[in-house]
């Protein structure tokens, strides 16, 4: 019984099996197209993914360091996958990883490309294979910072002092690229400044060319610092010159010295610069002594500044260009009117008469100085005075009495001209007597009486 029903089962599986396999076929493939058509593979591009380095110290290790040549650290990629799959990549998902212990000798590393879903169902295709890197030994320098400013402050302001809070900054990188950095600047904008300023300042590599060096392989310890840049007012002041000793017998310094350049600029503060009006310079070098020529000399006047001030122009060194003009002197005889004489506090109850001038018309006296001063000297506008109460007191007298004294005469001269010998005038003073009837008539009885004698 049980045979004859497995026969039967039998026969009925075998039974017309051609149709029976071509319908298992057909009956996959319907359900391939099925599955494609409803779930098909798609591809999706990511521009701009970041190679990621790993085992770098591969080469690190040996004391050399990388550099990515062509921008082939960058890569742009192409994946194909089930769009169920595709529709969950997101870029941020894609990584493309360069190991740099399978460095080659020709320095390229491969690029692996995954993502971090469903990795084993996608298809990865990159415009870039291979990172092209550049190995160099790795060397270190350290160097100072310079502080510098660009731009220019305020109308009547210029910068003082540039400080910075670092000196020194060390770098380290390829050999190559580190030999090429001439200096470090700390570069601060000061356009229109006209106080003070603190702030944060990049360091900037340049090359012997002073231009500039940028790149990822250069490594520092520091890259900003900070900058005080201290912005100072101006102001324009003149020059002002002691000479010390004395020239020839027979000659005198000119009126005025020459200086080049006659005025400085100098800069401080405003409230310093306020109490300032000249540079005042006494130098032992500017000496005239025994000169029949004129004398120019050469002087740093930087010594002479205040301690709160400098000069505006960072350039000028300080050196000033002086000459005193040395002249022979000559002389002028002038004839000064009589008028001109005069007696300074007149004492009272006394008439004052200076004999020298008394019924004359003129009064010689000869002057000397420069040939300008003494030819600018005007005979009418020169005044002769006894001063009397000087007089008084030299002759050491409490008060005066009738009687006749030495006066000396003072004239109003300029200060570069002198006489060439004291001048006296004899001055006689006279009581003054009150004229009453009873002394006239007893006068004129004397008189009659000498008469007839």
């Amino acid at each position: 019984m049980k045979n004859s029903l497995l026969k039967k089962a039998v026969r009925m599986l075998t039974n017309n099996i051609g149709l029976k396999l071509l319908a298992v076929i057909v009956s996959c493939g319907l359900w391939f197209v099925v599955n494609n058509i409803t779930d098909p593979i798609k591809s999706k591009n990511f521009n701009n993914i970041p190679v990621e380095f790993i085992n770098v110290d591969a080469v690190t290790n040996e004391g050399k360091v990388y550099e990515v040549l062509d921008g082939t650290n960058i890569v742009n990629v192409t994946v194909t996958g089930k769009s169920s799959v595709l529709s969950n990549i997101a870029r941020e998902d894609i990584r493309a990883v360069a190991d740099m212990s399978e460095l080659t000798f020709m320095n390229t590393v491969r690029i692996t490309m995954s993502s971090v879903r469903n990795n084993s169902e996608l298809d990865f295709k990159t415009n870039i294979e291979n990172v092209k890197l550049s190995i160099e030994t790795k060397t270190s320098i350290q160097k100072p910072i310079l502080a510098s400013t660009t731009g220019s402050p305020a109308d009547g302001y210029v910068v003082g002092k540039v400080e910075i809070s670092e000196n020194v900054v060390r770098f380290s990188g390829p050999e190559s690229l580190i030999q090429q950095i001439d200096h470090v600047d700390a570069v601060t904008n000061i356009e229109g400044s006209s106080s003070d300023i603190n702030t944060s300042v990049d360091l900037k590599l340049y090359d012997v060319e002073g231009k500039e060096i940028k790149n990822n392989s250069i490594k520092m310890n520091i890259s900003k610092v900070n900058v005080s840049v201290t912005i100072l007012a101006t102001k324009d002041v003149p020059l002002s010159f002691t000479v010390v000793g004395e020239p020839a017998r027979g000659y005198v310094v000119s009126e005025g010295i020459v200086s080049v350049p006659e005025t400085v600029k100098i800069a401080g503060r405003a409230s310093a610069l306020d109490s300032i009006s000249k540079i005042s310079i006494a130098d032992a070098a500017l000496t005239v002594e025994d000169a029949q020529e004129p004398v120019t000399v050469v002087l740093n006047i930087k010594k002479y500044l205040p301690g709160n001030v400098q000069f505006a122009d960072s350039n000028f060194s300080g050196n000033v260009s002086v000459t005193v003009g040395i002249e022979q002197l000559v002389t002028r005889e002038l004839q000064i009117p009589a008028r001109n004489f005069a007696a300074g506090s007149l004492p009272e109850q006394f008439n004052v008469i200076l004999r020298e001038v008394e019924g004359q018309e003129y009064y010689t006296i000869r002057i000397s100085g420069t040939r300008a001063a003494v030819d600018a000297v005007i005979v009418e506008n020169t005044i002769g005075v006894v001063d009397m109460d000087a007089l008084l007191e030299k002759l050491g007298l409490a008060e005066w009495v009738a009687g006749t004294y030495p006066g000396e005469i003072t004239f109003n001269l300029p200060e570069n001209v002198t006489l060439q010998q004291p001048y006296l005038m004899t001055v006689v003073l006279e009581e003054i007597v009150e004229d009453t009837g009873e002394e006239g008539a007893e006068g004129a009885e004397n008189q009659d009486n000498a008469e007839n004698e």
